[in-house]
């Protein structure tokens, strides 16, 4: 039999993760069977286990997906605009993402139990503080605000962000998105009034 190309196996690869992330959403991490999730990308159970050693690498694969898919959205909607603008366009997509039920279930509810806290949050941060760090940045302007000092800030920004997801997915009464990006607004305003005039040119985000 002919050898399998890579870019053969690179497509049984996505279709497994393909299925396995559908399988996660819908039933959870531990109810998703790993024979269905082979039968539904059209592998045998084998084949699964060939490209993903374990039921968990397999989650690790969906979940840094999802989150890579949620940066890239975030940059692509905070591209344009005045800098307060634009940063606020990129925390509201990120709340409204996180209120997506495939995101819910597989990072918020079943990512920090699967991974464990901390390389949840490793591989969070790896993802979202750059994104967050040149959206103030840019806020700041470049001669205000080095990357170095901005790191601290885009900690503290970023975990309000994951709060208020964890909040809307927990359903809290009182938490809504544009009410909080109001507050977030306030909060920044002060810092930036008479800045932001010499915005960072970059690869995409400015939130």
């Amino acid at each position: 039999m002919p050898r399998r190309s890579a870019s053969d196996a690179a497509l049984t690869r996505e279709a497994i993760a393909a299925a396995a992330r559908a399988a996660f959403a819908a039933d959870g991490y531990a109810a998703a069977s790993t024979a269905r999730i082979a039968r539904d990308a059209g592998v045998s159970e084998g084949a699964l286990f060939h490209h993903f050693p374990t039921k968990a690498a397999l989650f690790r694969e969906v979940f840094v997906a999802l989150e890579s898919e949620l940066d890239a959205h975030v940059r692509a909607v905070s591209r344009d605009g005045a800098p307060l603008d634009a940063f606020l366009a990129g925390c509201r997509a990120s709340m409204q993402f996180g209120a997506r039920p495939d995101y819910q279930r597989i990072v918020l509810v079943d990512g920090p139990t699967v991974l464990g806290d901390a390389e949840w949050r490793k591989v969070d941060a790896q993802l979202g503080l750059a994104t967050v760090a040149r959206g103030l940045r840019n806020l700041a302007g470049r001669d205000n605000l080095s990357a170095e000092s901005a790191r601290p800030l885009s900690v503290l920004v970023m975990g309000a962000i994951n709060e208020v997801i964890f909040a809307l997915a927990r359903k809290e009464q009182g938490v809504e998105i544009e009410a909080c990006l109001e507050a977030l607004a306030r909060m920044l305003s002060p810092w930036m009034d008479g800045q932001g005039d010499t915005p960072v040119k970059a690869e995409g985000s400015s939130a």
